[in-house]
């Protein structure tokens, strides 16, 4: 009897380090996947193909309801532009130009893959929220149809501005969705300028 429930013990603590592997793996796959394209820190899926078994384990567990390509882009980053894991144990500044896209916006996740709960419920910002870096009107270059740029801090402690609390977390993932981009953006994803993601401290 004792060699049965042994085997039944070994057994499920078996299917749980699979399964955990398994969990562990598809949350991590989407950074390294041969599907994915790579910008700097960030990474894209150029086409959704739900025929692919990684890309439906991706999408199930982070990308639910996630919609096609060529409706929205989702450029995903996990790492700072050193290549350094993002973790609310450090700040971040987020800068960049405003991308070529019908609307845009930015979400952060905690490392469970969701919102990450905060007091003031800020979990993003989009091309509405988002508050813009003034141009310096006195600079020779100056155009009065210049890009507009931003400046987004990610962490722990309140920040002015546009801050995204980082709460608690070993590993964030920040996504920047894209929602009808131009297709100058689709005809070079690995090129198109996208924001640096600067560790500050």
């Amino acid at each position: 009897m004792k060699k049965f429930w042994l085997v039944v013990l070994m057994s499920l603590a078996a299917i749980i380090m699979g399964v955990g592997a398994a969990l562990y793996g598809v949350k991590n796959a989407g950074q390294g996947a041969d599907f994915m394209d790579s910008n700097g820190s960030w990474k894209v899926n150029p086409v959704m193909d739900l025929k692919d078994a990684k890309q439906r384990a991706l999408i199930a567990k982070v990308g639910l309801f996630a919609l096609r390509e060529t409706e929205v882009l989702y450029f995903t980053a996990m790492t700072d532009s050193d290549g350094q894991a993002l973790s609310s144990d450090h700040d971040y500044v987020v800068e960049g130009v405003v991308p070529e896209s019908r609307y845009w916006s930015y979400t952060l996740y905690g490392s469970d893959d969701f919102l990450i709960p905060n007091e003031g419920k800020i979990y993003g910002f989009n091309q509405e929220t988002m508050s813009f870096i003034p141009p310096d009107r006195s600079n020779p270059e100056f155009s009065g149809i210049a890009q507009k740029t931003y400046k987004m801090s990610i962490s722990k402690d309140a920040k002015e501005g546009n801050w995204l609390p980082s709460g608690d977390n070993d590993q964030l993932a920040i996504t920047l969705r894209l929602y009808q981009p131009s297709p100058e953006v689709y005809q070079n994803l690995t090129t198109t300028p996208l924001p640096t993601i600067r560790k500050i401290r």
